[in-house]
């Protein structure tokens, strides 16, 4: 046992888990305080729902583990852990939204968000290109000159010498969002639409592009990114919320913290 919340204890395994949920080998004492610390607000969650009397049905909980076994392949949590866990997760998902209900955000509200954070909403250029890539220099010169001496479409050249996997469809990319471009692929944004870029050397290859269409930054309006808004601040809203409740909770209750017994998962190889 490394700690006891109202009488609730936290064994050692039940940090060992957190340590593996937070993708740690674990050992420093910053990373176990915060896996100590989320299990110190699970378990005030779950006194909590324990109060209010809420509880998963046997059979809800046989549907989820099933649903999971479906969806995921072999190797995970044993049974009896993966029941256990879903079961936690489905009761303080429960008490949360009792204690802090999902609060109503308008459109003014929204608004307001919105005209505050419109570089949130920018989509950049984008663009839509075929390329050719080959293993040599002098494999895509042999390329350019036939694109330049003859009518040669460059899909068909794409799905007999391009090394990528998009040749077989023609060299197809996209679309290309500029700023998120691959290294080489800079040039892609000062081609007009139908030009043939010049070889371009990159880690992958020697390349050869052909810009197909060319899609305008812009900033999305209102109408589309309204209800992602609403949800954001429902979400942040209830998350302050929920962050008083358990800092007033945890003042409440008794809480026992065995330092000597965390001391045998630090710096643990």
């Amino acid at each position: 046992m490394v700690a006891r919340v109202d009488g609730d204890t936290i064994t050692l395994q039940d940090l060992r888990s957190k340590l593996d949920e937070l993708s740690s080998e674990g050992g420093s004492p910053e990373v176990l305080e915060v896996a100590l610390e989320d299990l110190i607000k699970e378990h005030l969650l779950l006194q909590q729902a324990r109060e209010m009397g809420i509880t998963v049905s046997d059979s809800a909980l046989d549907l989820m583990v099933d649903e999971i076994k479906r969806d995921k392949t072999p190797g995970g949590l044993p049974a009896h852990d993966l029941r256990r866990k879903l079961k936690t997760i489905w009761l303080i998902g429960k008490v949360s939204e009792r204690l802090c209900p999902p609060p109503f955000i308008g459109d003014r509200e929204a608004m307001r968000y919105y005209r505050s954070h419109r570089r949130e909403f920018r989509v950049p250029k984008a663009v839509v290109a075929r390329q050719i890539v080959v293993a040599t220099r002098q494999e895509a010169r042999e390329i350019l000159k036939e694109l330049k001496k003859s009518k040669a479409k460059f899909s068909q050249l794409a799905k007999e010498y391009s090394l990528g996997p998009e040749g077989e469809k023609g060299g197809i990319l996209g679309p290309i969002y500029q700023g998120e471009e691959p290294p080489g692929f800079q040039i892609l944004f000062s081609l007009r639409k139908g030009q043939i870029s010049p070889i371009v050397k990159s880690p992958y290859g020697y390349h050869i592009f052909r810009l197909e269409s060319v899609r305008r930054g812009r900033t999305l309006p209102f109408r589309e990114v309204k209800a992602a808004i609403k949800e954001r601040l429902r979400q942040r809203r209830q998350k302050a919320c929920l962050e008083r409740w358990l800092a007033q909770a945890r003042k409440r209750a008794k809480i026992e913290i065995y330092r000597e017994k965390l001391m045998l998962l630090e710096e643990k190889p």
